[in-house]
């Protein structure tokens, strides 16, 4: 895998559910050196204080691999986002914004059509999990 890996919530809840795509994706970032980041908002989405946060926990604690802040760029370019698509998922449009930042990006979903909509005419690559 070259550049970087996003996560939205969805890809998230199949890591904590053992997804074996989700699995693949991470072990190819990680034999890659690939940077796997976690936006701020996926990560709110996902997490609920218990046993089921184990793996996530776990992934937030390797090398490459960090959570992202939706700074006021990140929020007026997701606000873009969200008019174009005419949508209203405020993470999912964030994740896209964070994604948009990168020239070489796959964003895993569990919505690929939704993110879809959201990048656009942008080159980003979309895999669902």
């Amino acid at each position: 895998m070259n550049g970087v890996l996003v996560l939205d919530t969805g890809a998230l809840i199949a890591l904590s559910r053992r997804s074996p795509k989700v699995w693949e994706l991470l072990d190819r970032a990680q034999r890659s050196r690939a940077d796997v980041l976690v936006p701020a908002g996926a990560l709110v989405e996902s997490l609920r204080g218990g046993p089921r946060d184990a793996l996530i926990n776990q992934l937030l604690n390797q090398p490459h691999t960090q959570v992202t802040v939706h700074d006021e760029e990140r929020a007026r370019r997701a606000g873009r986002l969200l008019d174009s698509a005419r949508t209203s998922d405020a993470i999912d449009a964030l994740v896209v914004a964070e994604a948009l930042r990168y020239d070489e990006v796959t964003v895993a979903t569990s919505d690929p059509d939704d993110i879809a909509d959201l990048i656009g005419i942008h080159d980003v690559t979309v895999v669902k999990v």
